[in-house]
């Protein structure tokens, strides 16, 4: 069984008997001590009070852009301990909006955010639920505006970097895991008030790459050569690796294009077609407008690239269902320690019927849900067919399994 905690970050410095510095204390009164906190917001261990959570994390297809993770905790506030207008609760005038969050299982951190809302239910029998929504900084970006500026030419992950320590956005500079990214951009004119997400979003379309939230926090952007980061967490139905419960297998068009437009900002539309895929499947159209990029050359790539990789119909496994519950304190790790952009190994055997599916897959999307007697894990994946070709990489560095030579 994973040992889950949960925690929000109440400032109780005016509550009395607080664990905050007291003079003269022979405990809180020591100078540069860890327990010597003037005031602020500290972690507080609610798990006692947990019920149940969920956390969902990521996006469900590859092309989609990822979205804010969010949480919902299930709390146990029969003795109004949770209840905002309660004064004898020792968390008073704390249960409120914008309190931070922290959710860890085996003391790995699998969200980090901040309140929505208190959503408080009651029953007539007397059995009382607080349920916190919550969210992480995504949410806070999308209603971020930034300020006035013009931009340097200069690579994706840099561009990310300067748009985060914008004046309307001020994200802290420790809370950053960026790549430089491979794509070089346009110097471009931002104007008051442009939103901060919505313009983060088309420098990712313009690697193309990944920005998301990680489980701890940080802003993390990804580029287009992906690393597959060692030998990758493998899932097995055959014993040869970590069970799993469900297996969602998509073979159809979702994410099939053959008919691909890229106009950069400031300049042309590039265009790439695939006539065969026009004949057998019709015409399936796919947009990207308004990008930074530095050259109409680098625009007609990017559309070469996207209808060489979605021309044709997609076989991949969707979602994997794991109850880690049971399962072994290392495997349960393993799990656990996984991120939106992992690389994962799943062998598939239908109806245990030989030869084995065997294929690697890239984590977009990581849900959890959990119960005084469930922890289910569930993990959206990607295919890693015609990513980007990567020397001595285990994955991406075998050009007999379709994988794409980088531009």
């Amino acid at each position: 069984m994973a040992e889950n905690k949960v925690e929000l970050g109440f400032d109780l410095s005016g509550v009395p008997g607080a664990e905050y510095a007291k003079l003269d204390d022979a405990f809180y009164g020591l100078l540069d001590a860890p327990q010597t906190i003037l005031g602020g917001a500290i972690y507080q261990d609610v798990t006692p009070y947990v019920i149940g959570y969920s956390i969902s994390r990521g996006k469900s297809r590859q092309l989609d852009k990822y979205q804010a993770g969010r949480v919902n905790v299930q709390l146990d506030n029969n003795t109004r301990i949770f209840d905002p207008l309660y004064a004898a609760s020792p968390y008073v005038g704390q249960i409120i909006p914008k309190r931070a969050v922290r959710i860890s299982s085996n003391d790995v951190v699998q969200f980090e955010g901040l309140i929505d809302d208190w959503d408080l239910s009651y029953s007539p029998n007397g059995n009382s639920i607080a349920a916190i929504i919550a969210s992480d900084a995504f949410t806070q970006f999308a209603n971020q505006e930034l300020s006035g500026v013009t931009n340097t030419a200069q690579f994706t992950g840099q561009r990310i970097l300067s748009i985060l320590q914008n004046a309307g956005m001020q994200w802290p500079s420790n809370r950053v895991d960026l790549e430089t990214g491979k794509q070089f951009l346009q110097a471009d004119t931002i104007t008051d008030g442009a939103g901060a997400l919505a313009y983060i979003q088309r420098i990712t379309e313009s690697e193309p790459g990944s920005f998301f939230v990680s489980k701890s926090g940080d802003a993390v952007f990804k580029d287009r050569q992906a690393a597959s980061a060692g030998t990758p967490v493998e899932f097995a139905d055959d014993d040869t690796g970590i069970p799993y419960q469900g297996l969602a297998v998509v073979y159809g068009a979702e994410l099939l294009y053959n008919d691909v437009a890229v106009t950069r900002l400031n300049g042309g539309t590039a265009t790439a077609e695939n006539v065969e895929s026009k004949k057998d499947f019709g015409i399936q159209t796919l947009s990207r407008t308004e990008l930074p990029l530095d050259t109409d050359d680098s625009a007609q790539d990017l559309a070469d690239y996207l209808v060489a990789q979605f021309a044709q119909p997609e076989y991949r496994f969707e979602s994997l269902e794991i109850e880690i519950f049971d399962l072994s304190e290392s495997d349960q790790t393993k799990i656990l320690d996984l991120e939106l952009g992992d690389f994962v190994r799943v062998k598939f055997t239908p109806n245990d019927t030989p030869p084995a599916i065997d294929r690697y897959a890239e984590v977009i999307g990581i849900a959890q849900a959990t119960t005084s007697k469930t922890h289910t894990v569930t993990l959206s994946l990607a295919t890693t067919e015609y990513n980007f070709f990567k020397l001595s990489d285990s994955i991406f560095g075998r050009l007999s399994t379709g994988n794409a030579l980088a531009y």
